[in-house]
């Protein structure tokens, strides 16, 4: 058979069964496009820090780094330009600002750097532009945050930095001139500009050092020497890998939640594929019986596979394109706090091509079951009456031997690892297997409960549909599955959303609520309390009336290992210096107690298995002056991905040996609101400390809260995302089951059953499905929500806080069972107006 009579029969079958091809090519788009959009949203991230790593290091291979916002003496740059083997030797200033223009805020990272960057040769800089920076005396802004804040090249607009703030000149940048930096939130300036500006004089961030080839081993031995015990000397690529562990747990889990989105738009397909299995054998059994030769069958078999598969993965790819843009653009969120990440979509060939292929792969695993007809028996053999038959139960094991086996999967997600969390993915299958394999016995149960609660009406209109939906088999549990895996995978993200929500709110609220006032520098970026200052403020505000105390809160970020962690130091004074809900091992009140003593220290879950500590056991913290500690606490990662470590301000400031506050705690008389006094420092502070802000207890929660949002509002998207085209595909898979029985609708109407009768009967099947089917579905998500609630709590850290998750998995059911039924609703009702004179039609 020529090409072309494969194509004219191809096309034959696909107008036989246009609808279910409709469904099964929704299902294989929707997983496609949520895998790509997501995966790129994910990779994004650490693209563009990166690039921006890349356009400021170029081909250095070393960095000498402080341990602190402090940074250390500029006096090292001459030492090391002129040691033996070094080709290159460049000095950055690192300093978190905040700058506000016309339109608005922005927080940046403010880059002090001179021309001796252009020798590293990462394209930031050549010796022209070089030389005119040093010549310029004011900031440069990339165009991503000059469009933000409202400024254009010549203005002059007010930037904070260390809590003093002031009026600059600002020229913009656009990609050709600063490259990647054009998409990260950086501002730039000569390096002795951006030291006045940052109050450190003489002061640098990092070293970056170019070896000459042949002179890397002997560099970098000379750059230990010269680090000692105050700097550390890391790769020149170091903050790629420091950001790749810090956005781990939020990759991930995001990236697990995908893929189980992408499990439900495989299984939608699949679903599809075995909904229309049985006219597909039909189809072959058609063209064998026709003398076709099987080669010829198979080609066709392998085109339809081929073109839905790569149709679908089209456009799917072509959806996810949209949601990276529109849905799941790159969302930095928290860790923009320790990072300049920008925000620039990038999209890697090999993302394009794993997603391709499993749209493809997904096609063609569905469409090999139509071809067992050819294995069932000789061609010769097979019989019209074959494929004519019923689909009978008794030709699948019995539903008894399918729940037992189902079970079996259940128990195995409750005992070893699965249930604590370590293999959620391969859990996550396991439940959706369970489910499947109990769906016909909890079917045929649901179907006798509703027949028993039905029987006293006098109608033959649930007969016939219960009858229906029971002679139905395979089908009617096919489209069981579709509303149950649907709900199942969007109760189980969403509700793992919703604890690990809970959990964060909680860790915000108890950290922020230990004080009536928070003063601080002013940005987003100081949300931690990290960004240093000195606290030269606290004698105006303790003069002010209704100020009961001013206390100085310390904090910043230490790398340790390849985590960037959160170290956080409250005054001793403070009323609550561990958040209650996020101990994990250790008792609150002596852990309190210890923490407002010398050399204490509570330690997130992660760092404490990292470095094998028990509680009471001392460890040393590789601060500027490094000092020993004790464990009084593990506990949750407090929010922070890469860990946190609390300890009291006292030792924070022995230990860094800074007095620099990264917060001041502000506690009032009863006698005056929070709202009152914000209002009163605020007055205070304006003419000399603009660049402070003044915000409660609850503003600042709120503020922490929206941060912490950002990276976890993908999660509602997708699970929502699944339930809309679940509710999408439920509809197409019934409508095209209720336009096959158009024949035998037009044959009950000939019986004398009305048309409102038979109406009513098809909107009860459809009920049924779709309320049994999420039913089921809602409380396999249940227990799916806390599976993944245990895998953050085991391999991310995250506080979680959980719970069950019942108007999640209400909401699920409500939303796929009358998305699907207010669509299929009027196609039912002309679908029952079928003419009687359709009962004698083949």
């Amino acid at each position: 058979m020529t090409w072309s009579g494969v194509l004219l029969l191809f096309r034959q079958e696909l107008g036989t069964r246009l609808g279910q091809a409709a469904f099964a090519f929704l299902g294989i788009a929707v997983g496609v496009g949520l895998f790509f959009a997501v995966q790129v949203s994910s990779s994004s991230l650490s693209a563009t820090i990166g690039e921006a790593t890349r356009a400021v290091a170029g081909k250095a291979q070393f960095q000498l780094v402080g341990r602190d916002a402090a940074g250390f003496s500029q006096r090292v740059v001459e030492r090391v330009a002129h040691a033996p083997g070094v080709r290159a030797a460049a000095p950055v200033l690192e300093a978190q600002a905040n700058v506000v223009g016309a339109r608005g805020e922005r927080s940046v990272t403010l880059l002090g750097l001179d021309a001796r960057l252009a020798k590293l040769g990462g394209g930031l800089l050549d010796v022209k532009s070089a030389a005119r920076l040093q010549q310029l005396g004011g900031i440069v802004l990339p165009q991503s945050v000059s469009s933000t804040v409202g400024a254009s090249s010549l203005d002059s607009i007010e930037i904070a930095v260390g809590g003093r703030s002031s009026r600059q000149p600002v020229a913009v940048v656009d990609r050709d001139q600063v490259g990647a930096l054009v998409d990260a939130p950086v501002v730039v300036a000569p390096l002795a500009f951006a030291q006045g500006l940052a109050g450190m004089p003489g002061r640098i961030s990092r070293l970056y050092v170019r070896a000459a080839p042949g002179h890397e081993q002997a560099v970098e031995t000379m750059l230990r020497r010269v680090a000692g015990e105050e700097l550390d000397v890391r790769p020149a690529s170091f903050d790629e890998q420091v950001f790749s562990r810090a956005a781990l747990p939020n990759d991930q889990s995001t990236a697990l939640f995908a893929k189980i989105s992408a499990l439900v738009g495989f299984l939608f397909a699949l679903n599809a594929m075995l909904l229309m299995t049985r006219e597909r054998r039909q189809f072959i059994t058609d063209l064998v019986m026709s003398g076709h030769p099987l080669s010829a069958v198979l080609r066709i078999v392998v085109l339809n596979a081929l073109v839905l598969g790569i149709c679908a993965s089209l456009v799917g790819l072509l959806l996810g394109d949209q949601l990276s843009r529109h849905v799941f653009p790159p969302a930095p969120g928290y860790l923009t706090l320790a990072f300049p990440i920008g925000t620039a979509r990038v999209v890697h060939l090999d993302t394009v091509a794993i997603a391709f292929a499993s749209g493809i792969a997904a096609a063609i695993i569905g469409t090999v079951g139509s071809l067992r007809v050819l294995l069932d028996r000789p061609i010769d053999q097979i019989e019209d009456d074959d494929l004519d038959r019923p689909e009978p139960s008794k030709r699948l094991p019995p539903r008894w031997l399918l729940f037992a086996a189902g079970m079996a999967c259940l128990l195995a997600t409750m005992v070893g690892p699965l249930a604590n969390g370590r293999s959620a993915m391969l859990a996550v299958i396991l439940l959706i297997v369970s489910m499947l394999l109990c769906l016909p016995l909890l079917l045929t149960l649901a179907l006798a409960l509703v027949d028993r609660l039905l029987h006293p009406i006098k109608s033959s209109g649930p007969t016939i549909a219960i009858g229906e939906l029971r002679s139905s088999g395979t089908r009617s549990v096919t489209l069981v599955a579709i509303a149950a895996i649907a709900v199942c995978g969007s109760t189980a993200i969403e509700g793992a959303h919703v604890d690990l929500q809970n959990g964060l709110d909680a860790d915000v609220y108890e950290l922020n609520t230990v004080t009536d006032l928070w003063v601080s520098p002013a940005g987003a970026s100081n949300a931690l309390a990290t960004t240093p200052f000195r606290p030269d403020a606290i004698a105006t505000i303790a003069r002010l009336p209704h100020v009961v105390a001013v206390d100085v809160q310390r904090g910043g970020f230490l790398n340790i290992g390849d985590r960037r962690v959160w170290i956080t130091a409250p005054p001793r004074t403070s009323p609550q210096p561990l958040p209650p809900s996020q101990i994990l091992e250790g008792d609150l009140q002596l852990a309190s107690a210890r923490l407002r003593q010398h050399g204490w220290a509570a330690v997130s879950q992660a760092l404490v298995d990292e470095q094998h500590l028990r509680l009471g056991q001392p460890f040393t913290l590789n601060a500027p002056r490094p000092t020993t500690f004790r464990l009084a606490a593990i506990t949750t990662n407090l929010g922070w991905t890469p860990g946190a470590i609390v300890i009291n301000a006292d030792d924070y400031q022995r230990a860094w040996e800074n007095i620099d506050a990264g917060a001041l705690h502000v506690r009032l008389d009863e006698t005056i609101t929070p709202t009152r006094g914000k209002r009163l420092v605020e007055h205070a502070l304006q003419d000399t400390w603009g660049g402070l802000t003044v915000e409660t207890a609850a503003d600042r929660t709120q503020r922490q809260r929206a941060t912490a949002r950002e990276g976890l509002a993908r999660l509602t998207q997708i699970s929502w995302l699944v339930l809309g085209a679940a509710a999408l595909a439920m509809a197409i898979a019934i409508a095209s089951m209720i336009w096959h029985r158009r024949i035998a609708l037009a044959r009950l109407k000939l019986g004398g059953t009305s048309r409102a009768q038979v109406w009513r009967m098809v909107l009860l099947e459809t009920a049924l499905l779709l309320t049994t089917g999420s039913a089921i579905g809602a409380l396999y998500g249940l227990w799916g929500a806390r599976l993944l609630d245990r895998w953050l709590i085991t391999l991310t850290g995250f506080p979680v806080q959980t719970s069950i998750a019942l108007s999640v998995a209400l909401t699920s059911i409500t939303a796929v069972t009358l998305g699907a039924f207010i669509v299929t609703a009027p196609f039912s009702y002309n679908t029952a107006r079928v003419p009687t004179a359709a009962a004698f039609q083949d």
